[in-house]
């Protein structure tokens, strides 16, 4: 065991010697903390748009007790350039790093859309997850351009990001027992973009046998925004590199004006052009992942659909909180949607349909769409919760289903869990930090209940008191996620609801997670988001 005591923990790594630091939680109870562990070389100057290297040792003590740089990325509530290229660090947090017995490890994937974000405490703090037993790490991987150039030539060929967080897997498979962890029972999981890179890597040939479950919360493969196809891929990196000066076709000559570029200035300058008020409103990614067929190690050798199909060997858990649309209406992340932008909706609903559906749907199916959710009733104030179901619906529930749907039709026999987190409170961590001004339970609010984020004390709001409901769901679904790493079943003990895998048939089973969480089913031919089906998309 660990003397709290003292502050600092040593512990020695296959890179070197860390000290970490024994901190209080928001339980008041302790934990140990190591941050700013580098996982791989910084891909800077010729290592730009490059697969990750592993990081070089060092001799002495290194100081693992506070954050390192985050990837470079504009902020959203400033619209400033923050974080640097050199950003590829992960944080290790346990409660005890010689435990009699080895501990299940927990590896947090953030999301952001692949363009923000950073695995640090400001969201992520562990103080909820780490006194369930486990070992918890989170990471950093590059975003943007940076972590997904793809121009299909040797010089940039594309998912950069996506082998950060291979790397930062392999440094846990190789390091992980000195923090407490067992390398043998890793669980992946992550939310949003965070959520499809856990299902990317439960399919790539790349990834393994580099961890043994996965939770994939909001986001999958499947979602509109979550890939992007050669041409799009190609002509976006040609985009940027004229935006910036240099007007070419040649994916080389582009390439190597892009890698001279100031990181804070290629990423502004991507912003500028793709995160446009039309790319907001259909959620048009500019860099996501990509077939990397030109690389000589891919991630992704062929398109996700066809390693989809081979199905998925592990336990998996799928889920989405019951309004995810809200968190894209009215809320500060993504943009207010105002009543100038309804009577724009109004008049063109094309606006709101991604590309890559709009490409393949008939002309005569926008207004029987529309008609699916607003009936014969105006896009305005009076249907916003209308305008939230159908992107709901459109860029999350449906891509999730397809998700579920192939890995049951796969012949795999493994178990797949399915929730809907619905717990609505006024006191919501991540509803008031990003200020979301409608009913239900937005996009990435149950984050607020699984982990402590730090930035709510810095906006003055108090952690949930013990005699709470906050309080209650926060030990609820810790307690589910760390049964479901430890054991591969979210409810191994006898619960007062037993959460039961998805079986074949005309229905999912899941998981309502609200103050009295029950098992829900949902025939398949119930939902809206079966219009997909119905257009054949």
């Amino acid at each position: 065991m660990v003397l709290f005591a003292m502050s600092q923990v040593e512990v020695r790594v296959t890179e070197g010697k860390l000290i970490g630091i024994a901190e209080e939680s928001v339980h008041s109870e302790h934990y140990i903390a190591f941050r700013g562990i580098p996982y791989a070389k910084p891909p800077v100057g010729n290592l730009r748009f490059q697969d990750p290297v592993p990081p070089e040792p060092w001799s002495g003590d290194r100081d693992a007790s506070k954050d390192r740089n985050i990837a470079v990325q504009v902020n959203i509530f400033t619209n400033k350039v923050m974080g640097d290229e050199d950003c590829l660090y992960l944080n290790v947090y346990t409660t005890d790093i010689a435990p009699l017995k080895k501990r299940a490890v927990m590896v947090w994937i953030h999301g952001g859309g692949f363009f923000m974000g950073s695995g640090d405490a400001s969201f992520y703090g562990p103080d909820h997850i780490v006194r369930k037993d486990v070992v918890l790490v989170t990471l950093n991987y590059r975003l943007g351009v940076l972590g997904f150039l793809n121009l299909y030539n040797k010089l940039a060929t594309g998912n950069q990001a996506l082998k950060d967080v291979v790397m930062a897997l392999r440094w846990t498979q190789k390091n992980i027992s000195q923090f407490g962890g067992d390398p043998d029972n890793v669980t992946i999981f992550g939310e949003s973009a965070g959520a499809a890179i856990v299902h990317y890597l439960t399919i790539s040939p790349l990834a393994k046998g580099l961890f043994h479950k996965a939770i994939c919360q909001s986001g999958a493969v499947n979602n509109t925004w979550a890939f992007t196809e050669r041409d799009t891929s190609i002509n976006k990196g040609l985009q940027l590199a004229e935006k910036l000066g240099k007007a070419t076709s040649d994916t080389e000559v582009a390439c190597k004006f892009l890698k001279e570029i100031d990181a804070g200035k290629l990423r502004e300058a991507e912003v500028q052009l793709f995160l446009t008020k039309a790319a907001r409103l259909n959620l048009s990614i500019s860099f996501t992942p990509t077939v990397d067929s030109e690389s000589s190690n891919p991630f992704l050798p062929v398109e996700p659909s066809q390693l989809l199909r081979n199905g998925i060997k592990m336990p998996l858990i799928f889920g989405y909180t019951s309004h995810e649309g809200t968190f894209f209406i009215r809320g500060k992340f993504f943009g207010y949607i105002n009543q100038e932008t309804l009577k724009e909706v109004d008049f063109d609903f094309k606006k709101i349909i991604h590309p890559r559906i709009l490409s393949q749907l008939p002309q005569i199916s926008i207004s029987e769409l529309r008609s699916l959710y607003f009936g014969n009733k105006a896009v305005s104030e009076e249907t916003i919760m209308n305008y939230s179901d159908f992107i709901g619906d459109q860029h999350f529930y449906g891509g999730i289903i397809e998700a579920i749907n192939i890995q049951m039709s796969s012949g795999v026999n493994e178990p797949i869990y399915l929730y809907n987190f619905s717990y609505e409170s006024e006191t919501s961590p991540m509803k008031n930090i990003l200020d979301i001004q409608l009913p239900g339970t937005a996009h990435i609010e149950e984050l607020g209940y699984l982990f402590y984020p730090y930035m709510t004390k810095d906006l003055g709001l108090s952690p949930a008191a013990p005699e709470s409901q906050d309080y209650r769901i926060i030990n609820y679904i810790t307690q589910l996620w760390t049964d479901f790493a430890k054991t591969g079943n979210p409810t191994p003990t006898s619960a007062d609801c037993k959460w039961t895998p998805v079986k074949n048939g005309n229905a999912y089973d899941g998981l309502n997670i609200t103050i009295k969480p029950r098992m829900e089913t949902l025939t398949k031919d119930k939902p809206k988001w079966d219009w997909k089906i119905k257009y054949k998309l």
